[in-house]
């Protein structure tokens, strides 16, 4: 029986989640509270749009379990809370760069550890 040679296992998807755990904590240090309904319990990093623009502080934001998980991100209050925390100008650019991000861009390893970086607590 021929063994055929093991793949090298990317370090990416270790470097994703790490980044992805340290962004997520700052996000809801940052926050404190569900952006969408106030709760205080069950604090998670919700994104506004999903799937994309995992490191972006606009796009990312503290939701409660049942807002983020429950609700699917409770889009209508938090469409809100982004136009009156940072205005129509930059929800928009959020909507134009979440477009830009569907079109598959990768990041790069350097890119991870500058996240981890910046963003470890």
């Amino acid at each position: 029986m021929k063994r055929t040679p093991l793949k090298k296992v990317s370090k990416r998807p270790n470097l994703h989640r790490k980044a992805w755990d340290i962004f997520s904590k700052w996000i809801r240090n940052r926050d404190k509270i569900c952006v969408t309904c106030g709760s205080r319990d069950q604090l998670q990093a919700g994104h506004f749009w999903h799937a994309v623009l995992d490191f972006d502080e606009i796009n990312i934001n503290t939701q409660c379990k049942h807002c983020n998980h429950f609700w699917s991100g409770n889009l209508a209050p938090y469409s809100v809370y982004l136009i009156n925390k940072h205005g129509q100008a930059k929800f928009l650019d959020l909507e134009k760069r979440h477009w830009i991000a569907m079109r598959g861009e990768k990041r790069t390893d350097e890119e991870y550890y500058e996240i981890i970086e910046r963003y470890k607590l």
